[in-house]
């Protein structure tokens, strides 16, 4: 299943680069919210694979939505995320796709295609970046980079304040705008925090686990145990995750 997995990845992240800078169609599926032809074709890819080697499991992708077999297994697919920068031309952006096995995520592969980085995930076997593992750092707090909500635009103020309250006691603040981005950032150490107060599960299915894997954490606001179905969360290196905790609680 993972070798199946990371040829797809490979081949939904070939589909965004032909595409790239030449977007044929975009549309706004609802406010600030877009779609374009490659968002679609990448998924259309993705999924008739997947129908055709594993037919009985379940889909939930962002574009289709949910294609419910009762099975064990459910593919649960991002095949853009960052259409946004994609759009703007901006190199953020990649594929992932994870796997549920019993409700619980068991493999992920996110690609960035532009980067050539492919991370690859299998639950209680480690994090790798282009099959070389990768972990968390251990930065203290005040030492840290924070990797913040992208999607600003929605309930501002309750992110502005958090995000003011977070910059009086961190290194430096950036949003990327890709969940993904955000999370393989926290995984491999080039990044401390990622927080965001809403998320669909395409986008951190195969995050969360990369981060894990990596010997980080991730929970709710209140330092609870999520899943990927849960809107709000903060993922970290583990280390600081307490002091991020006492901070986020109140919100």
């Amino acid at each position: 299943m993972k070798n199946f997995t990371i040829r797809l990845a490979k081949e939904a992240g070939k589909i965004l680069m032909r595409h790239y800078g030449r977007v044929k169609m975009a549309r706004e599926k609802f406010k600030d919210n877009w779609v374009t032809n490659a968002d679609l074709e990448s998924e259309r890819m993705i999924i008739t694979a997947i129908q055709k080697k594993y037919p009985s499991h379940s889909i939930l992708s962002e574009e289709k939505g949910k294609l419910d077999k009762k099975s064990d297994y459910k593919w649960i697919i991002d095949p853009l995320d960052g259409t946004h920068n994609y759009l703007q031309g901006l190199p953020i952006f990649g594929v992932s796709i994870g796997l549920e096995y019993r409700k619980e995520v068991i493999l992920g592969v996110i690609y960035l295609p532009v980067y050539g980085w492919l991370f690859t995930v299998e639950k209680g076997k480690g994090a790798f970046l282009n099959g070389r593992r990768i972990h968390v750092s251990r930065r203290s707090l005040h030492q840290s980079m924070l990797m913040y909500d992208g999607s600003i635009n929605t309930h501002r103020r309750s992110k502005l304040r958090l995000l003011d309250l977070m910059a009086r006691y961190i290194f430096r603040i950036r949003i990327s705008g890709a969940a993904v981005f955000d999370l393989v950032s926290v995984a491999q150490g080039t990044s401390d925090i990622s927080i965001a107060m809403e998320t669909k599960p395409w986008d951190v299915a195969a995050g969360f686990l990369l981060v894990r894997e990596a010997g980080g954490t991730v929970t709710d606001f209140r330092g609870h145990p999520i899943d990927h179905y849960t809107g709000k969360f903060v993922a970290s290196n583990g280390k600081l995750h307490g002091q991020v905790i006492k901070l986020t609680k109140r919100f």
